[in-house]
């Protein structure tokens, strides 16, 4: 038994069923009731809505009597009470009403008539997932974002490829969040056909948790992608973005960000801001120096200087511009090369496969190598090829 009690809130028209649940509530000793609401919610600034918020509840029973008024009390006490638990309480014979209510924002529906055994199954559920999100909250799963100042640097390679690596050698889970807009490349490389994208995250922000987030995931392989939008759309409002980050990084131990230097400056500072390292990715060519500097300078802007890795890539002995030229142009040392293997590189995306799965090129090698130098997880060893034939360089 919990030593503190839920905070329970009620609310019904009728007093038969307020007075049911009530009893149901008190019985389960898990909870003690502590709002009792007999009108239902029409708006965020109404009487019922306003007593609810100063209660602030932990879970809440929503009695679905009037069932076009529950629905709408739903969306209103999900936008103001995001972090409690609504409860739809209704007849257990209208799939279409359990459908509407978790689309309003309830995490679970309870059929008539309750009694204290089915509502203190309910809260232990809810016990049970607030003691795995404090737990999750002490560990939060670590974000790396990959952009680069000139179109065709490689971010999105590098992005994929670490992830792929990265989710062969560890138990936890990797993701990949490609904000770029429309689409993005990163489903295309992995070869894979997304149902849903960040939009659909996005919009679901506010009742958005690792459930309804994996929903919206691509997998391949171990590796889970939420592609960029279907449209060219903005990446939403800063509020949703960091819900998302937040989410996303409470569920995946490893979170790769695809990031666009066009986004807006506020969304690329809640990336830059949430990111354990940002990866900055340019070719050697004194455009992609210059476009570089201005955007390592913007970073640099929103507090994230020591966090930056600058990443050379394509690098190749011949180059006219040399590492130190580099480093010393944009006073920010390299932090690695990767070697210039262009044929490899795009063989694989032809492929929609990530290099490091395809061959035992030099890039894969770096790849392999660069993952390990940014997280600190050893790399599996390569598998040998079966034939000389399967060796591209």
């Amino acid at each position: 038994m919990n030593a503190q009690k839920l905070a329970v809130g009620l609310l019904a028209v009728s007093p038969e069923i307020r007075e049911a649940l009530a009893g149901s509530v008190e019985g389960t000793q898990l909870g003690s009731v502590k709002i009792v609401v007999d009108e239902y919610c029409t708006a965020e600034d109404d009487y019922s809505t306003q007593r609810l918020i100063e209660a602030h509840p932990d879970v809440l029973l929503v009695d679905m009597q009037d069932q076009r008024a529950g629905i709408k009390t739903l969306f209103v006490l999900h936008s103001v009470l995001p972090e409690t638990w609504l409860y739809a309480y209704g007849a257990p014979n209208d799939p279409q009403l359990i459908i509407e209510t978790m689309q309003a924002g309830a995490r679970e529906f309870l059929s008539k008539p309750v009694n204290a055994h089915s509502i203190t199954m309910a809260f232990n559920r809810f016990i049970d997932e607030r003691d795995r999100q404090r737990i999750v909250a002490k560990t939060r799963g670590k974000v790396f974002a990959v952009t680069s100042a000139k179109g065709g640097a490689g971010a999105t390679s590098v992005a994929v490829n670490l992830a792929t690596t990265l989710a062969s050698t560890i138990k936890y889970r990797v993701a990949i969040l490609d904000l770029n807009s429309p689409v993005g490349d990163a489903a295309s490389y992995l070869n894979l056909k997304p149902q849903f994208s960040l939009s659909d995250a996005l919009v679901s922000a506010p009742r958005l948790d690792s459930v309804l987030l994996e929903t919206f995931m691509t997998k391949s392989e171990n590796v889970s992608l939420l592609p960029g939008p279907k449209q060219l759309k903005s990446c939403g409002s800063p509020a949703a973005l960091g819900k998302l980050l937040r989410v996303v990084s409470a569920s995946y131990g490893h979170v790769f960000i695809d990031l666009p230097s066009s986004l807006e400056p506020d969304l690329l500072q809640i990336v830059a801001e949430a990111s354990e390292a940002v990866l900055v990715v340019m070719t050697p060519e004194l455009p992609a120096v210059w476009r570089t500097h201005r955007l390592i300078s913007t970073l640099a802007g929103f507090g994230c200087a020591d966090r930056i890795r600058l990443i050379l890539n394509r690098d190749n002995s011949r180059d006219e511009i040399t590492e130190k030229e580099i480093a010393r142009a944009l006073n920010h040392p390299v932090y690695f090369r990767l070697p210039n293997n262009y044929s490899a590189a795009i063989q694989a995306i032809n492929r929609g496969k990530p290099i490091v799965e395809m061959n035992h090129s030099n890039l894969a090698t770096g790849y392999r190598q660069l993952m390990q130098e940014l997280t600190g997880v050893a790399a599996n060893k390569p598998r040998k090829p079966y034939s000389r034939l399967f060796f591209l360089g």
